[in-house]
């Protein structure tokens, strides 16, 4: 379980993130598509955008990408105007970095990411769960594909708000869905390996698993 502080952390960002689409979403469908109101919804966007940057190549070159990035950015708005799919962007570019960071770990001599966060929550896993968990995580990598291939199919052919409903309102639920489904998979197929939907959490807290206790003989 969480400690209480991590919980309260979690749930303030979760509900930050969900009214975040919903910001989004009611700008996309309230035809005032002012730079204003692009800059209050694609701000968060862009300081998450620096702070992964500088994660891998530290706070002056994510600062200069950002900054340049938004100056780029500013002027095209000034020149060509406000276009629409501009709101879809943080979904657009969010499941396409998810796609990178599930799929570089599918090449040859790489352990899979999912295989990687298994082992670390469960230590030693059989091969056939080896082989199972690769598979999930091409499971993860097509999934994060078709959202960015559906979220185009609807912005080319159906209505701003099927495309806003999609991308927005949908993004969260259809992600959760994927996951039970894998997980309700997992304990049906694996029925003597021991996991919890909560158990996974030990991967992102850092907490390796607790070793079973023996009886001395």
């Amino acid at each position: 379980m969480l400690p209480q502080g991590n919980k309260t952390v979690a749930i303030a960002f979760v509900c930050a993130f969900l009214g975040y689409q919903l910001l989004i979403h009611k700008v996309t469908l309230s035809n005032q598509l002012t730079p204003i109101a692009a800059a209050l919804v694609l701000i968060p966007f862009v300081v998450a955008a620096g702070w992964a940057i500088a994660l891998e190549l530290g706070w002056r070159l994510a600062l200069l990408i950002t900054a340049t990035m938004t100056i780029l950015g500013l002027a095209w708005v000034n020149k060509f105007g406000l276009p629409v799919i501009i709101f879809g962007l943080p979904h657009l570019v969010t499941n396409l970095f998810l796609m990178w960071l599930f799929a570089r770990t599918l090449k040859d001599g790489r352990e899979p990411l999912i295989t990687s966060i298994a082992r670390r929550v469960h230590g030693s896993l059989k091969p056939e769960l080896e082989i199972y968990t690769r598979h999930v995580t091409y499971a993860w990598s097509l999934f994060f594909l078709l959202q960015v291939a559906v979220s185009l199919g609807l912005y080319i052919f159906a209505s701003l708000h099927a495309w806003s409903m999609y991308i927005n309102i949908l993004n969260v639920p259809l992600v959760i869905l994927m996951f039970v489904c894998e997980y309700t998979y997992r304990i049906l197929r694996f029925r003597d390996h021991q996991s919890s939907i909560l158990s996974g959490l030990q991967f992102f807290t850092h907490k390796k698993p607790e070793p079973k206790s023996t009886k001395a003989r």
